[in-house]
């Protein structure tokens, strides 16, 4: 990756970690004006029309040449959203500091949580999506320039698979933990083509369940980015996005069913433990179908609240990630997950995200 090229720039960064100073509060001001312009800079590209101008904010060279490249990528993304019918109106940025300290009397790191959301034009509705970064300052006569920005989580600006080559290999989001495998249940794909779904509205027009699918998108929306404390947090471990999904059907009217935690037959989470239903995408899906609680839809445009899509990207042999959908406007779904955490990701993006995987559809 481009970023290993930054170390060579910063060769007392990691011993100056190991004895941290403080950051003042004015310090830590300045500076996160100066990160937030540099977010909103990049947010702003999805609104433009045309070329992006590249002007260097960084002190590092190679750090603003990886810089330009992912300006014109966010550039394309926005063009290749355009060519579906999505463009956006406005952008806003809000940054929050996790840690801040001073690696030299010169040069502060501070680990900041970007929030950012954007308005698509063509419906209103506001798409967002957080993302963890640990940027390097340097201060100068005119105040803090920006050394380097080491991105912990993927950014939304990007299709996902772009996005990611843009994550230090070292962070934890690419963090992963093995088990069993589950020969996959018998589902059958879900088509993405638009004009499928007319036909397949006509004959589902119901959900199944009978569940409070208005609670599970207020649950969805409220701990998109703040995950609930009362669950754990498997960030790091695997990935939150079956859990999220599988607290939020409970919050609907899902009810536990107990049984032996590895059977992928039986789904409940207490205190101490939980099933693999509950937290792997392979053994949810397995308890989906099994259990009765959900049917297959033919086409991923007829999801409507509270309905599941999960997807086996391209060259995976099994599932990678479930979401939920959370809100519905103009009859395109919009997803709120996590790992990495989105709030109404339109399908458009959700297709771009995952271009070339394969899809699979549930009605709750």
């Amino acid at each position: 990756m481009t970023g290993a090229m930054l170390f060579s720039v910063l060769p007392n960064v990691a011993s100056a970690h190991s004895n941290p100073l403080s950051v003042d509060e004015g310090e830590k001001k300045e500076i996160s004006n100066e990160i937030e312009q540099l977010l909103e800079s990049r947010a702003a590209i999805m609104v433009s029309d045309g070329q992006v101008l590249h002007e260097s904010q960084f002190t590092s060279k190679a750090a603003d040449i990886k810089e330009e490249e992912q300006r014109n990528q966010i550039a394309q993304f926005r063009d290749e959203l355009k060519e579906v019918g999505e463009t956006y109106s406005s952008t806003r940025t809000d940054i929050s500091i996790i840690n801040s300290e001073k690696i030299s009397d010169s040069m502060v790191s501070m680990k900041v949580k970007e929030e950012t959301y954007l308005t698509i034009a063509e419906t209103g509705v506001e798409t967002g999506y957080d993302a963890e970064h640990e940027f390097i300052l340097e201060k100068s006569a005119n105040g803090w320039d920006i050394v380097e920005d080491k991105q912990l989580e993927p950014s939304g600006l990007l299709p996902l698979g772009v996005a990611e080559e843009y994550v230090e290999e070292e962070s934890q989001y690419f963090d992963t933990v093995e088990g069993e495998e589950l020969d996959p249940v018998d589902i059958e794909p879900a088509s993405i083509q638009k004009n499928d779904a007319e036909i397949e509205e006509k004959i589902v027009t119901a959900k199944a369940g009978g569940y409070n699918y208005k609670a599970m998108a207020n649950y969805l929306e409220k701990y998109w980015s703040k995950y609930n404390p009362a669950y754990r947090n498997f960030s790091g471990k695997g990935g939150d996005c079956t859990n999220f999904a599988s607290q939020a059907l409970r919050a609907g009217g899902w009810k536990d069913k107990a049984g032996w935690y590895k059977n992928a037959n039986y789904w409940w989470y207490n205190n101490s433990n939980q099933t693999w239903s509950w937290t792997s995408v392979d053994y949810w899906a397995t308890f989906a179908k099994n259990s009765g609680r959900t049917s297959t839809l033919k086409n991923v445009w007829s999801l409507r609240i509270g309905d599941v899509l999960q997807v086996r990207a391209k060259g995976s042999k099994t599932k990678n990630h479930t979401m939920m959908v959370s809100y519905v406007k103009n009859n395109t779904p919009y997803f709120t997950y996590h790992s990495s955490n989105r709030y109404r990701r339109s399908l458009n993006q959700v297709l771009q995200d995952w271009k070339g995987g394969t899809f699979y559809a549930y009605r709750t």
